[in-house]
């Protein structure tokens, strides 16, 4: 998706968006490792709960995915030039694909079920996860020069797959929860 969005712009402008929108996914996603017990603890919230609503929001992703990108395809026909730069760091690439549903209940899950040495991982782990999607918006003309198109879609479909097993694995392990399993 960051390439359909962003292959008619200048390098420049290119380098800001990845920029701004793994500074975003980032900084959100530690923002929920060290606070989202606390966001889950005000709106009520159980962690079965966040895994069925992740799950099931997180298979909707996959399942667009899967069928070949409807959002991307939104915002192509658009018009990048109609699209205000900076909103498309935050949507949709910060927000839902980057720091989505899948990725905020399993930083929230895994904060909750560890001690302080497993939170500092885990916000170690997230700022190389993103360090490497930075890397990969550097040299993604390359990657898809050497997937080409099909090889693209295949990986992107593949990988659909995977994150529809994840989200099945979020919704059985929250009903499991709530049922007493």
């Amino acid at each position: 998706m960051f390439i359909a969005l962003t292959e008619k712009l200048e390098e420049k402008l290119v380098d800001k968006i990845s920029k701004k929108a793994v500074f975003i996914a980032s900084t959100l996603l530690i923002i929920f490792s060290l606070f989202g017990w606390a966001i889950i603890e005000f709106f009520r919230i159980t962690m079965d709960g966040l895994k069925i609503a992740g799950g099931i929001l997180l298979f909707i992703i996959s399942v667009d995915l899967l069928l070949g990108r409807r959002t991307s395809e939104y915002y192509t026909r658009k018009g990048l030039e109609s699209v205000d730069i900076d909103s498309i760091a935050v949507f949709p690439l910060a927000l839902p694909l980057y720091t989505g549903p899948g990725a905020i209940t399993a930083t929230i899950v895994l904060a909750s079920e560890t001690d302080l040495m497993g939170r500092i991982l885990l916000v170690l782990a997230i700022v190389v996860i993103y360090l490497i999607v930075r890397i990969t918006h550097i040299y993604s003309g390359i990657i898809i020069k050497l997937l080409g198109k099909s090889g693209s879609d295949i990986i992107s479909r593949i990988m659909a797959v995977f994150i529809s097993a994840i989200a099945i694995e979020y919704i059985f392990d929250g009903i499991s929860g709530k049922m007493g399993w």
